[in-house]
């Protein structure tokens, strides 16, 4: 394609590249009009946008989509991201950040909406809140996502344990955390996870142990923690699609490698019925529950409690890595009652991996067996970003990684928070926070 050999010839200068959205002007206006004229066929390819390109969930997802007939297009802050070099995803575009410019982040993606025809907008992080926020009936009604009240329920790490707790579903013993002086506070004989109310992934989590010392941590008013009692056991993440109200995919995985102890980088899906009734009962009491849920669950000899939750795209996607079955449950076309992950034709479960993750993976105190264990499932999985009929985002992983290092200095992050700090939705203020909790509380009184 025409934008790939310029990126080529252009490579030393990538900073100033940035992908067409369509292969030509024409091709783009026939499609428009192909798309005005079969707005509402199920059989008709549909238009898909995901809300980045930048994570190995939105390439596995750009790849599902397209498997199952639809046309797939991203927007990101970023000018390359790994779905900018698939062949899977039709057009690109680069948009404010939502952190920064929230306006300016949702009339970008109002834009794209209108000029691509888009279907449906799939959510992959954080991003969704600004759009969820947006008041836009255009944007509203194709995201696949509940409403901003529902998002904030189950985002916030306080409001979700408190609402559990209300709907008599099992969590760890917790305390909200404003100053140090609660910190201290806690019981010392227990081992607790302190994180903030709002936060994501393994970001500024502390494990605090009997007999150590307490470190400093962040916390104030308007940056508030949620201290949590440390469950040991088995732990586990499951992650669900409801459709109004109706559950059209569910799937649990085991956490058995990861990158940071708490990343997970290696997937096998499993059956577990506790965690199944689990979910349906939590959707039970949010019905009618739409759009994605990831839950991350600890189990013990006589408890199965969860301990986060994630209202949006999660790494338990990858359980359809290779298959179209979960963006035909997206799209409205799924015959089946509810998908399951698949299997392979040997009839045992697919297990899929992130390489690069794999090789970074947790090795603390590591015994001979465990290190062979690790090795053959580094051999026996399937990685999820090597494709044989999509090769270029293995390919420009060097380039990518360069680029990523540069944009690290320029903005003096890390190379774990470059990925999310221009995704992520914090309440502004304490003020903003008090606002949000009464319209949580409001909207949990009318249901």
């Amino acid at each position: 394609m025409k934008h790939r050999r310029a990126f080529y010839r252009q490579l030393s200068g990538y900073y100033a590249i940035s992908r067409p959205t369509s292969s030509s002007k024409k091709s783009q206006e026939d499609r428009r009009q192909d798309e005005q004229k079969q707005p509402n066929n199920p059989d008709y390819p549909q238009n898909v946008l995901l809300t980045n390109g930048r994570f190995p969930v939105s390439l596995d997802l750009a790849r599902q989509f397209t498997l199952s007939g639809c046309r797939v297009y991203c927007v990101d802050p970023m000018k390359f991201h790994i779905c900018w070099f698939s062949r899977m995803v039709t057009g690109s575009k680069v948009v404010s950040a939502p952190r920064k410019d929230p306006l300016g982040y949702v009339q970008d993606v109002k834009e794209a909406v209108q000029n691509w025809q888009i279907t449906y907008i799939i959510p992959i992080h954080e991003e969704e809140f600004y759009l969820a926020a947006s008041g836009d009936p255009e944007i509203l009604d194709k995201l696949y996502a509940p409403p901003w009240e529902v998002l904030l329920r189950l985002h916030s790490k306080l409001d979700y344990a408190k609402m559990m707790r209300q709907f008599r579903l099992d969590v760890p013993e917790f305390y909200v955390c404003k100053n140090m002086d609660e910190v201290y506070s806690l019981n010392p004989q227990k081992e607790w996870a302190v994180k903030p109310v709002f936060g994501r992934a393994n970001t500024n989590v502390y494990h605090l142990k009997p007999g150590h010392r307490i470190p400093p941590i962040g916390i104030s008013e308007d940056c508030q923690y949620i201290a949590q009692e440390w469950i040991h056991g088995n732990r586990y993440c499951s992650y669900s699609l409801f459709d109004h109200g109706t559950l059209k995919v569910h799937g649990v995985y085991p956490v058995l490698e990861t990158i940071d102890g708490s990343s997970c980088v290696y997937f096998q899906p499993c059956h577990h019925l506790k965690i199944n009734q689990y979910v349906e009962q939590l959707a039970a009491h949010l019905y009618p529950l739409h759009g994605q849920i990831g839950l991350d669950f600890v189990q013990t000899e006589d408890r199965l409690v969860t301990i986060d939750s994630n209202p949006r795209a999660t790494s338990g996607i990858h359980l359809w890595s290779g298959t179209g079955s979960l963006a035909l449950a997206f799209t409205h076309r799924l015959k089946e009652d509810v998908i399951r992950p698949p299997h392979a034709s040997s009839g045992g479960a697919i297990h899929r991996e992130v390489i690069p993750g794999m090789l970074m993976w947790e090795h603390k105190n590591v015994t001979v067996s465990r290190y062979l264990k690790h090795i053959w499932r580094l051999i026996s999985a399937r990685d999820i970003i090597w494709n044989w009929s999509d090769l270029m985002p293995s390919l420009a992983s060097p380039f990518l990684l360069t680029y990523y290092y540069a944009l690290c200095r320029q903005c003096n992050l890390t190379l774990p928070n470059l990925f999310q700090w221009d995704l992520i939705w914090e309440p502004p203020s304490k003020e903003s926070l008090d606002t949000a909790v009464a319209m949580t509380i409001e909207e949990g009184a009318g249901a």
